[in-house]
């Protein structure tokens, strides 16, 4: 019964897909989306955090993103933790032009995922994100990702399509983004721990300064 009730959810999952990229196709010419700074110009260093390093997609990647802004950075702590932000940011969500999900992403450049847990970086149950422990070969990481945009923050892929499509026939606006935190997981007993708790530091510095970039 509940292999047949899965099925049932996967196959109205795909038709409201279907749907949805059919709308926000022919909705993109009326979209209204506010100013806007560039991703590129996002801060260096925040709080403890500072930036060591910028990495920019080959060709080949940043077409099959298709975003029309994106950041690829690596900051450390003081403590000397580090943390990988990615963020993709889309004017719109439109036929091949949407967000990328990690579960197929990750999946698909190797990695194993496991352990999903939703973690709270704010005030209230709104601000929910995924986290996963993502394995490849003798790498381990702490992965915590979400979609967001338009005021939200958003763990799950189907409500984010759910107020895609609301918040396009309401407000004439689809624009939004995907955040994507990894932190690497050292050797020791409590490697683990640290490296969750560096990348939730980082989430929750993270989101406040985001509206500018991925407006409210």
């Amino acid at each position: 019964m509940r292999k047949n009730l899965n099925y049932v959810a996967m196959l109205l999952f795909l038709l409201c897909s279907a749907a949805v990229a059919h709308y926000l196709s022919r909705e993109g010419d009326r979209e209204r989306v506010p100013p806007r700074v560039s991703l590129s110009e996002f801060p260096p260093q925040f709080d403890e955090w500072r930036q060591v390093e910028e990495q920019r997609l080959g060709v080949g990647q940043a077409r099959e993103l298709n975003a029309d802004d994106y950041i690829s950075r690596a900051y450390v702590n003081n403590r000397g933790l580090a943390v990988f932000l990615f963020i993709a940011y889309y004017t719109g969500q439109r036929h091949r032009q949407t967000f990328h999900s990690p579960q197929n992403c990750l999946p698909g450049a190797g990695w194993t995922m496991s352990d999903h847990e939703l973690r709270n970086i704010g005030g209230s149950d709104a601000n929910r994100i995924n986290e996963y422990i993502i394995e490849k070969d003798d790498a381990k990481m702490i992965a915590l990702y979400w979609y967001h945009g338009r005021g939200r923050i958003v763990a799950s892929e189907y409500l984010g399509r759910f107020y895609t499509i609301t918040d396009s026939i309401r407000l004439g606006r689809a624009d939004g983004a995907l955040v994507r935190v990894l932190a690497p997981v050292g050797k020791g007993d409590d490697a683990e721990e640290q490296a969750r708790q560096a990348a939730l530091d980082f989430a929750r510095k993270l989101t406040p300064m985001l509206s500018n970039y991925i407006p409210d």
